[in-house]
Formats: structure tokens, sequence, C-alpha cells
């Protein structure tokens, strides 16, 4: 029922948009308008997003346009029903590839979901400084945030618990949406959140109250095999100039990619375009947030861990000499898994499960037909 309302007013949207927008054109190979679903305002890939589409729009004259969603399928499904042609995205790019939590729904299923660029990021768990919370051990018995429709941060969260042997139930769980973390740490509610480490709300927030982030050791390895047990994805390295941290000092974290994202039938053409010139453009907006020297064309991940690249992403990666034949392989990989698991939800859909049941189920299936995991 939440799908079908999200759904209806989405496609009211589009009429709306419709009725009062000039029809799509294209200008230098990039649409016109070209709309990108993320995060909120307040967050640092929003600001990263933002300094990168304008650099984009400037190089370009094209239109390109942000919608913003605090929870995973408000992100995704303005995709899916054409609102947005992108999103710079959380998790729900593996878990809508996968068919997985949320997307373990009879409106949903696997997605054919690509990878268009994936510069990394990092996140870590803030805390009071008063409280003396240092390391995940010290999250035993606190208030953990359980954010709303956003799996993709609750899995991160899980993890930090996992690299100190906690599980959810070590912990007192508080229901807090995305963008209400900051305020709900100030005044008590939770005693830690979990966020992109260079969110305006965030230094927002160091102006009112003394905060510190959860360190990790980078070479606590029973603690780095428990996380990547649940992430496999996650890397843990330093950050720095976040708030909190003195100058010159650093934290280690969980540095990941929140990539920008499409379906599989985007054109080539306009996705090669669109890579070209965020490669470009970088030197622009290279200094425009703490997080966006990372969108370096050097640094950005060139070999697919859980989804495809697109095809237009390969093209350029090949053109700059970054793509090699560990990445095809895996590329060739994971489009096949893609291609199993969309066959194999058809046929599970067929067997017309109780809609509760879906997510058990639908896992369950998987693993009878050997894709458990990549």
């Amino acid at each position: 029922m939440k799908f079908r309302a999200l759904l209806a007013i989405l496609l009211t949207l589009t009429l709306l948009l419709s009725a009062c927008t000039p029809p799509t054109k294209m200008v230098n190979g990039i649409r016109d308008p070209l709309v990108f679903a993320t995060y909120g305002t307040g967050t640092s890939t929003y600001a990263d997003l933002a300094a990168v589409t304008d650099a984009v729009s400037t190089d370009t004259d094209a239109r390109l346009r942000i919608i913003t969603s605090d929870t995973a399928i408000g992100r995704l499904a303005p995709m899916k029903a054409g609102i947005a042609q992108m999103g710079r995205l959380g998790d729900e790019y593996i878990f809508g590839f996968e068919g997985q939590n949320e997307f373990a729904s009879e409106n949903w299923g696997p997605q054919d979901l690509r990878v268009v660029w994936a510069p990394l990021s990092p996140h870590s768990l803030l805390t009071r400084k008063s409280d003396g919370i240092k390391t995940p051990a010290d999250l035993k018995g606190k208030k953990i945030p359980n954010v709303t429709a956003n799996p993709s941060v609750n899995g991160k969260i899980e993890a930090y618990l996992a690299y100190a042997g906690l599980t959810l139930d070590d912990v007192e769980l508080v229901d807090v949406s995305y963008s209400e973390q900051p305020e709900a740490l100030e005044s008590g509610r939770i005693d830690t959140l979990y966020q992109q480490v260079y969110g305006s709300s965030l230094f927002e927030l160091e102006s009112k109250l003394d905060v510190s982030w959860i360190e990790l050791d980078p070479k606590g390895k029973e603690g780095i095999e428990r996380v990547h047990e649940l992430a496999p994805q996650l890397n843990i390295l330093p950050f720095e100039d976040a708030p909190g941290q003195r100058e010159g000092a650093s934290t280690h974290g969980f540095v990941y990619t929140l990539p920008i994202a499409t379906y599989a039938n985007a054109s080539e053409d306009e996705v090669h375009r669109l890579v070209s010139s965020m490669a470009s453009t970088f030197p622009k907006f290279e200094s425009s947030t703490l997080n966006t020297p990372r969108w370096n064309p050097g640094d950005v991940e060139t070999i697919p861990r859980v989804i495809p690249f697109h095809p237009g992403t390969v093209a350029f990666l090949k053109e700059s000499g970054q793509w090699t034949d560990e990445a095809q392989k895996r590329n060739d990989k994971l489009i096949e898994r893609g291609e199993q698991l969309r066959a194999e939800w058809q046929k599970f859909k067929e067997t017309k499960p109780d809609k509760d049941d879906i997510p058990k189920k639908w896992s369950e299936w998987k693993i009878a037909a050997d894709l458990e995991k990549a």
C-alpha cells in the first residue's frame, strides 16, 4: 500500500511536470533536463552532487536538477517511474539490484541497475564527546538510531557493532529519520549517529555540542572480517577535517562508494558524455566541498564490486586506460547474475507468496538457486 501511494504521487508529479515543463531535449549529448535523486540538502552527499552537476551543466549547457529523499525507496522510485534518470544512492543500488530489504516486495524485485561513477566517501559514527564513547565496544547498552526506511545506514551501523562482536540485541534501538539524527544526538534521544562525515548539519551540530568520532582499528583483523561478512564493499580508511577533529588529526571509519547509478537501458552515449564531463570538469569542482577531491577520476572505483558498470562508463574507462581484464570479467559475472536474479524472481512470483513472507522466502529461494552471494 505504501508503494502504491508513493507511485500514485510520483505519477501525478510526472503529469504535472509534463504539463508545465518543456519536452526533454538533448543538449551537447546530455538530456535537458537531466534529473538526479539523492539524499537531503543538509547532507554532504547532496553538496557533492550539487557541485558536480553545476560544473557539468556549465560544461554542457544542459540543465541538471536534483530531487531529494531521506529513504531508499524515495530515491529509487523516481528513477523507476522515469521522473529521475540518475541517482547518487546509498546501498539501495545494491538492494535494488538484488531485490533485497524493501525491494523484496511484489512491486519491486531485482532491478536492472548499473553504476555510472563511483567516488568514495567517508562515513562514521559520531557521538557526544562527554559520553566517552570511543570504540564500537563502548556502544553496548547505548541508544542507537534505527533509521526509518534506510536499510543502507542501518546495515552500516550493524557492521560497526559487528566489528566489536556486538549485535542489535546488545543496544537500544531508537526510530529516527536520517535527517533527524543530529537533533536527536543533541537532545539525547540517541547516543550516536551515522552519516557521511562532512554534512553541513554535522558542522552546525559541532557549533553547539562537543562531538567525537568512534575509531576503528585498521589492524583489527577479526573485527574487519566480521564487518566484511555483512558488507564486503566497506573499506576501513582514515578521514580528516570533519566536525570534532583537531587540525591534522584523522579517524578511521568506513570509506565506500555512494555511486551515481542508473538503469541499464540508459543511453550509452549519454552516460559516456556525462562521465566524460564529470572527469574533465573535476578541476573546477575539486575544492567545492571537503569530499569532492575524492571525485578525482584517478581515485574513483574502477572495478565493479556488487553491481555492473554501465557500458557508457566502461567505454570511458577503456579510453582512459583504467579498465582491466579483471574488471571486465567481474562486470560480465555481475551482468549474468542480474539476469539470473530477474529470471528467478519471475519464477518466484509464480508461487504467489504472501506479501509479508516475500523477503524471507525470496532469500531462501536465492540460496536454493545458488544466488545467495555474488
